[in-house]
């Protein structure tokens, strides 16, 4: 990418599924890279612009973890970078948006996602922490439950 210049922007739900597909579930269809919560209202979507092309994606969910009923639970899911565009801090800038996103709708509450475990350290960086063991998520591989506190402001 010659143009190194990007922004980061709100994106349709639909334009997350190629990258979802293509960095995260090649294995599965277009139609399993989409959730259940993608279209619920508050629901946010955002992509990097690099060059006029979207090269990284990243959701917010309104979304308790499993067993949970925590109504200040957000969930971080689908973020994904092309490789052309890794290493430049995409991956960091739609992570920061997002928590941005949480700390001015919610006061206290946590932020989560199932991480890979290759990207752990990732989340570790900004302040996620690992709640309980790995586990497998077929046919994607190894994950863990990554969390970030907001704490009351």
């Amino acid at each position: 990418m010659s143009d190194l210049t990007s922004s980061i922007q709100s994106i349709e739900s639909g334009e997350t599924l190629e990258l979802r597909h293509r960095i995260l579930r090649p294995n599965q269809t277009l139609e399993d890279c989409a959730y259940p919560l993608d279209d619920a209202p508050e629901t946010l979507h955002i992509g990097c612009i690099m060059a006029g092309d979207l090269v990284g994606v990243a959701s917010l969910f309104h979304e308790a973890q499993p067993g949970q009923n925590d109504p200040l639970a957000w969930r971080v899911r689908g973020m994904a970078v092309l490789d052309c565009a890794r290493g430049l801090g995409i991956g960091g800038r739609l992570l920061a948006t997002l928590i941005e996103n949480v700390r001015e709708r919610a006061r206290g509450g946590h932020i989560w996602c199932n991480g890979r475990t290759g990207v752990q350290a990732f989340y570790e960086r900004v302040g996620f922490r690992q709640q309980g063991d790995v586990f497998d998520l077929p046919p994607i591989g190894p994950h863990v439950v990554l969390t970030l506190k907001m704490g009351a402001e």
